[in-house]
């Protein structure tokens, strides 16, 4: 019985071993349970910060999914107003709010090189700039409320395409009552459209929704209604007469030198002054 002394300090020991390890697996929970609800914070985040955040991303999710549904063609500025600005209080909201001395703001934004909140405001806010959006709308009362230019755009392009729908054919290639009927209208549109900007092009000014809008309507009655050729008699007549009128001074100029008694000037110059010279030497001589 002796012998087998020596067998209970191993015992012991392994026991001792299997302790350490379940202390050591508690521990692990409580570390995976802490970074499940506090991302390696010694607390939990302000739950009212979390709601913040959780809006956020809901309104981010709205905004993106507006945005590429009205891409094609561009309506992102109309159809996503509501989007943006929720997304934009949201945003500014999360900047502003203060829990118990915590500010939403030190706990989400700016917190590692990522900086993925940052990020995709960044994002969204680069896809309404890029387009304008705000030149859409009248910002007066803090809310927005479309511009006047906008709603008589608005008017002037509907009316165009209301007329080219009405008198188009499609089972035709002729399209010269359109063009006939829809002329006036389509340049009272593109004429406006130059009014707003100081440029021609105006893509650094304008809404994308009336660009896009107007390069649509110009590529329809350019290039698929080819009602362009209706105004290339008036075009063609204006170059000819500014030919021609260019050509006047030229032309006055050769008939002075060919045709005109002036011609004959400086020979009559040279006989003068050669009678003169001799009428000179034979006075001398008298």
């Amino acid at each position: 019985m002796k012998s087998y002394y020596w067998v209970f300090p191993f015992l012991l020991l392994h026991i001792n071993l299997l302790k350490a390890d379940t202390s050591t697996d508690e521990s692990l929970d409580a570390n995976l349970l802490l970074l499940k609800t506090g991302i390696g914070y010694m607390v939990p985040f302000p739950e009212k910060c979390s709601e913040i955040l959780s809006d956020y991303a809901d309104y981010a999710s709205n905004f993106t999914k507006c945005s590429i549904l009205h891409a094609r063609p561009i309506r992102i500025c109309k159809n996503c107003i509501e989007h943006y600005m929720s997304f934009h209080d949201k945003y500014h909201e999360l900047l502003t709010t203060v829990v118990n001395g915590t500010s939403c703001k030190s706990v989400f934004i700016s917190r590692d090189r990522l900086d993925a909140i940052l990020e995709y405001h960044d994002n969204i806010m680069g896809i309404w700039e890029k387009g304008h959006c705000n030149a859409c709308y009248d910002w007066k009362t803090g809310q927005p409320v479309l511009s006047n230019e906008t709603i008589h755009f608005n008017e002037l392009f509907n009316q165009t395409i209301d007329c080219i729908m009405k008198y188009i054919v499609p089972s035709s290639n002729d399209s010269k009552v359109v063009c006939d009927n829809c002329m006036q209208s389509y340049i009272k549109l593109d004429n406006y459209y130059k009014t707003l900007s100081a440029d021609a092009i105006g893509v650094d000014s304008i809404c994308m929704d009336i660009v896009d809008s107007m390069n649509t309507t110009r590529s329809i009655w350019s290039k698929t209604l080819n009602c362009c050729k209706v105004r290339r008699t008036p075009e063609v007549v204006f170059l000819v007469s500014t030919g021609i009128i260019s050509l006047l001074p030229i032309l006055y100029y050769l008939v002075l030198r060919y045709c005109s008694p002036m011609r004959d000037l400086p020979n009559v110059l040279k006989q003068s002054r050669f009678k003169q010279s001799i009428l000179r030497s034979l006075g001398r001589s008298n």
